[in-house]
């Protein structure tokens, strides 16, 4: 006879658990982004660009406006036929100055060329909103997120060329 052996593995009671509005949210994700997210989406990006121009800007300020430049190019790059280029190297151009004042100064801050290309950038991200679904704004802050984690992103042309 075959001795038996003790299983290795604890059970794990979360492995197979079926999500129940599992099917709601794949609905829900389906339709275009309702009103209130794009009113929370708007609030945190007009307070991010008003606390830099006041002079009291912190990181998560940066983050907001440099994730709101990242989705607006990524959506533009799959959905929108690369529509917006130019602004949207502009505002990129403009959050890589922001970074470099930030390493000189210590302090968040706009240049004139740079405030203009984010207001209009905001302005598109705006109307982007609404030819969108839930799903692919999900789909392009994860893609972002994943870049992150990989590492050598939003880095300026000097530091891409160091590294």
């Amino acid at each position: 006879m075959k001795k038996q052996k003790k299983r290795n593995k604890a059970f794990n009671p979360n492995k197979h658990r079926v999500v129940l509005n599992a099917a709601f949210k794949t609905i829900n994700l389906a339709k275009p982004v309702t009103d209130e997210a794009k009113v929370k989406f708007s609030e945190q990006i007009h307070g991010a660009i008003e606390a830099i121009t006041k002079g009291a800007g912190e990181t998560w300020h940066f983050d907001v406006l440099a994730s709101t430049v990242d989705v607006v190019y990524l959506m533009s790059q799959n959905l929108f036929n690369k529509a917006y280029n130019d602004e949207i190297y502009y505002a990129r151009e403009a959050m890589f100055r922001m970074k470099d004042r930030f390493h000189k100064y210590s302090t968040f801050g706009f240049d004139g060329h740079g405030y203009n290309a984010i207001k209009e950038l905001v302005a598109i991200h705006d109307e982007m909103m609404n030819h969108v679904t839930g799903a692919e704004v999900l789909q392009f802050m994860n893609a972002r997120a994943n870049a992150i984690k990989g590492g050598n992103y939003y880095k300026c042309e000097s530091e891409r060329l160091a590294a």
